[in-house]
């Protein structure tokens, strides 16, 4: 059975079960902030950070002072929407098209949609740029963000609202959270979903001048005092969103959710924990999570059971009365008995972790760590929660038990290493970006950044070998015409390029320079990379289509200069019968 058609039939099961629920069901809000780690929080410990919202959030909660994410944002995000080891969900990392979720995969927004919820998201998503992978393909109504894992200005931007162009005013934290107020406003008098994942802290350090200033007087160096200072913001911006739930008179039946993605961005402040983000270890995976419903869940009480980030979705369904189908393979299990203090036996699970080539598998008791070339590390975390003592070496059995239980799961949920195609031609998003990016670079092609992060781009295109592909596919006939984003100094132009796709070519010469404008980028710190560029579309004609997957290359054909210039990547722009 395809997946697609899988995927309509559960969540018609999902909508017909949905129907008998309980008409007064309560609405779901999940916030997560970016890079911000367990010690960025006063409650945690930090002497520095300001919190009170936070802080006093977090007392009226019910608290999991041993709660699991994955050790990077994009595979934080998969797990949390679909309850599922994220490498299930065919994302394996954050850039280069391995942050992309299968769009076959049913979120927390579709279970809830289905059952009557309006669902909004708020800021960042980083699972998917395009329709279907988007979150207006994965069961938001709305949404008011940006999809890469970066965004390069935090101040007047430029967003997406659902899949189109849009402008943002003032500063990102506070225009996420005054888009969801609006949000629950509007739906005040029906359940809701609101998801509103912040970009704060996650560099570039920009945030009000007075508010870097206030610490940086404190005495911290620049960067951990911008970070800070963004972590302030949130503290702020929590504030506001809470006092709305009180004035709407919303608390009693509004679940709030408050974590974080992965440990922090930098050596600072971790609870005294080894690791930080992109780490393995505890550091870089142990955030705090706090859960708050007014007059339904305990007040100030610490769950000391592991909890995970795949744990979110079958929660959120438990409390919201949703069952799940049988044939849903999630990974999590319910918190709602630990959370409602039940007194049922909670079965000891191990956690796992994975981020490159390296893992970990979590016991209530133990760590261990595997590092690069299957190097082990084991820790015992009740007698050394710091990690200053590898045991490997003097406990092999428990080291050999635990590297058993991790390979076994890696082996089952390991992707096959395709990511999915770009689909094009949807009705609800004609227009695709292909960004480079997201691309197979060949030959001696480079980025300006080295890693190609999100808005980096093409360099080093010399050679008539040199060539970017994607692989899209193309889900209905039509014309579409192709776009290139370049950068062309005027003593480069003239080359001739040519685009591909299947057995048909666009070929056009290079006749106008072209050299993008950067953006403003009021950076506290100066953040070390490109900046986001203004590029211009340019048209090279237009090839007529029909459903099926492509190979699109762009390389040339005539190179009379040094070079051809450099590439940011490709439109595709469908015109539908």
């Amino acid at each position: 059975m395809p997946n697609t058609l899988l995927k309509v039939i559960l969540l018609s099961i999902f909508s017909l079960n949905a129907l008998a629920q309980d008409a007064n069901q309560p609405n779901v809000i999940i916030i997560m902030t970016d890079d911000q780690g367990y010690g960025d929080f006063g409650i945690t410990g930090n002497g520095i950070m300001e919190t009170p919202t936070i802080n006093r959030f977090a007392s009226q909660a019910v608290r999991f002072d041993r709660f699991y994410v994955s050790p990077v944002c994009a595979p934080t995000r998969a797990a949390l929407l679909t309850g599922r080891y994220y490498l299930r969900t065919g994302v394996s990392g954050v850039t280069r098209r391995d942050e992309v979720m299968n769009s076959e995969e049913v979120t927390i927004a579709e279970y809830l949609k289905e059952a009557g919820y309006a669902t909004g998201c708020f800021g960042k998503w980083h699972n998917g740029a395009n329709y279907p992978f988007d979150p207006t393909g994965q069961g938001f109504d709305e949404f008011w963000g940006f999809t890469d894992g970066i965004i390069r200005n935090y101040f007047d931007t430029r967003l997406k609202h659902n899949v189109q162009p849009a402008e943002a005013e003032g500063y990102l934290t506070d225009f996420f959270t005054d888009k969801a107020i609006d949000f629950i406003e509007e739906n005040q008098n029906h359940p809701f979903f609101c998801y509103l994942p912040y970009n704060v802290p996650h560099t570039p350090i920009q945030v009000e001048d007075s508010l870097f200033q206030k610490y940086l007087a404190k005495g911290i160096d620049e960067y951990t005092a911008g970070i800070y200072a963004m972590c302030e913001t949130v503290d702020y911006n929590l504030e506001k969103l809470l006092t709305t739930l009180r004035e709407l008179e919303l608390e009693e039946n509004t679940v709030v959710f408050f974590l974080t993605d992965n440990g922090p961005n930098g050596v600072r402040f971790n609870g005294g924990m080894k690791g930080k983000k992109a780490s393995l270890d505890e550091g870089g995976v142990r955030v705090p999570l706090f859960v708050q419903w007014k007059n339904h869940l305990p007040e100030n009480y610490l769950v000391t059971e592991l909890g995970d980030h795949i744990d979110i979705l079958p929660t959120v369904l438990d409390i919201c009365q949703i069952p799940l189908s049988e044939d849903a393979k999630i990974d999590g299990r319910s918190l709602v008995p630990l959370m409602m203090r039940e007194d049922t036996e909670w079965l000891e699970r191990p956690l796992f972790s994975y981020f490159g080539s390296r893992g970990a598998i979590r016991t209530n008791q133990y760590r261990l760590v595997v590092g690069k070339n299957n190097q082990l590390s084991l820790y015992d975390m009740l007698a050394d929660p710091t990690q200053l003592n590898d045991i490997a070496k003097r406990q092999p059995n428990k080291r050999d038990e635990l590297y058993r239980l991790y390979q076994n799961w890696l082996e089952e949920v390991k992707p096959n290493g395709q990511n999915p195609a770009v689909e094009v031609g949807h009705s609800q998003q004609t227009t695709v970006e292909l960004p480079t990016t997201g691309g197979q670079l060949h030959g001696n092609l480079a980025y300006k950044n080295k890693n190609g992060w999100s808005y980096d781009w093409m360099i080093n295109w010399k050679s008539m070998q040199d060539s970017v592909s994607w692989d899209i596919k193309v889900v209905e006939t039509g014309t579409y015409e192709v776009f290139l984003q370049y950068l062309v100094p005027s003593d480069s132009k003239g080359a001739t390029v040519m685009v591909k796709i299947g057995d048909q070519q666009l070929i056009k010469k290079i006749n106008k320079p072209f050299v993008p404008q950067a953006y403003p980028s009021p950076d506290n710190v100066d953040r070390g990379r490109a900046p986001e560029m203004v590029w211009q579309d340019f048209s090279w004609g237009a090839l007529k289509l029909s459903p099926g997957n492509y190979k699109l290359a762009v390389r040339a054909t005539d190179i009379p200069k040094e070079q051809v210039g450099e590439l940011y990547g490709v439109k595709v722009k469908a015109v539908l019968p």
